[in-house]
């Protein structure tokens, strides 16, 4: 893979639209790595830093790793790997070893990835917080009702890779 500056990244993904171009996240912590799909993600600049946030649910299994990691990153995968991206979308990290299972390499820099995704965006890890369900829209609340709130990972955007 090859290192390329932010502003080519939609030349590759299109990191706003998740449905077209799917993305399973990685993180690892001193004592595990695991991975999930996401469907959603956010980027932008905050504390005049490029970053990218991702929103991990209080119930997944990879949030005990994300409250512990230093990096994380998103990969986007390619269209050839939709059967990995539904995989890690419903085998959850503490029924079996997903990295193990699903048949692709995952190397390490900073944060785990997948070596034949298509683009990787690495992040550092510079906050995290959790919506507040009594200041999300009506219509969002829904979603919270039964099973509590997502959190925010905020990460700086320190290496983009390109397949």
């Amino acid at each position: 893979m090859k290192e390329i500056d932010i502003k080519d990244l939609n030349k590759y993904v299109d990191p706003l639209a998740t449905e077209h171009d799917p993305a399973i996240v990685m993180v690892s912590d001193e004592n595990e790595t695991n991975g999930m799909t996401i469907g959603w993600a956010g980027f932008g600049v905050l504390w005049k830093k490029l970053m990218a946030t991702v929103y991990i649910h209080k119930l997944r299994y990879s949030k005990h790793i994300f409250d512990n990691a230093k990096y994380y990153a998103i990969c986007y995968m390619k269209p050839e790997h939709k059967d990995v991206v539904k995989y890690f979308g419903t085998v959850s990290g503490k029924d079996e070893d997903k990295i193990k299972n699903c048949g692709l390499e995952v190397v390490y820099d900073l944060a785990p990835y997948f070596k034949d995704a298509r683009a990787v965006v690495i992040c550092r890890i510079m906050g995290q917080s959790d919506f507040d369900i009594n200041h999300v829209d009506e219509g969002v609340k829904n979603w919270y009702q039964l099973e509590g709130v997502h959190s925010q990972y905020y990460g700086e955007i320190v290496k983009i890779l390109v397949d």
